[in-house]
């Protein structure tokens, strides 16, 4: 009997020894399945795919992207202005000629804020430039040899504001001195020329190019008081007298 007990606790024993690296061996499998290991996997995946969801869309965005507008063809040049004149800024962004050319070739300039022909006459606030000169390319006229209008009548440069009553005024301080250069005159209805000013009265000061607008034919054989009509309040009696050609 002692041998059977002896014997029966041997074989516990040995089932209970074999048993345990069983479960031992399969302890370290449970830890290390396979859901543990595919969820980075997966996290990677799905951050690999909205990548390009929320990325910036580089090749789609330029071609959608609008040209510049200040490069259009179309746009005109302003020069640049300073200080002011009667206590208030003045910055024209063009030249036009509305009348033809008086017998003796000239042509008044006038300068304003508009940048097309039309518009009807000046508004109460409004203010312009007007300059008396020869019609013809790279003419360059000294300014301050110019007669400035006032009460007397018209001059060839003057500097007109309209008051609240409509009525247009001449500056009395407006002493214009530097230089303008008549670059491009051409002479069809429509057509666009090229003007340079460098100007100062006071503290004001005026330099840069300008475009000028043909509203009308610059060679239509206006006569005499065509140009002295837009220099200042009243036409003249008689053509102010032609300015000197620079060489």
């Amino acid at each position: 009997m002692r041998v059977v007990v002896v014997s029966s606790l041997f074989v516990l024993i040995a089932c209970g020894g074999s048993n345990k690296p069983a479960e031992t061996a399969e302890s370290p499998a449970e830890p290390n399945t396979s859901s543990s290991q595919d969820v980075p996997a997966a996290s990677s995946e799905s951050e690999g795919d909205a990548g390009p969801a929320f990325g910036t869309p580089t090749g789609a965005a330029a071609p959608s992207t609008p040209a510049p507008a200040a490069e259009s063809p179309s746009t005109h040049p302003v020069p640049t202005s300073t200080g002011s004149v009667d206590g208030k800024p003045f910055i024209p962004k063009m030249a036009r000629v509305t009348q033809p050319a008086a017998k003796d070739g000239r042509v008044v300039l006038t300068l304003d804020e508009r940048t097309q022909c039309g518009g009807g006459d000046p508004k109460p606030g409004d203010s312009y430039l007007t300059v008396t000169v020869p019609w013809e390319d790279g003419y360059k006229q000294d300014l301050g040899s110019l007669k400035r209008a006032g009460k007397n009548g018209a001059g060839e440069i003057s500097f007109v504001r309209v008051n609240t009553n409509g009525k247009k005024e001449p500056s009395a301080t407006f002493k214009p001195t530097g230089r303008m250069t008549v670059v491009k005159a051409p002479s069809d209805e429509g057509a666009v020329g090229k003007l340079n000013i460098d100007m100062q009265s006071g503290d004001y000061m005026l330099s840069g190019d300008l475009d000028i607008q043909l509203c009308v034919a610059a060679k239509g054989g206006g006569g005499a008081g065509a140009a002295a009509a837009g220099a200042g309040a009243a036409p003249a009696s008689k053509p102010p007298k032609a300015g000197k050609k620079k060489k």
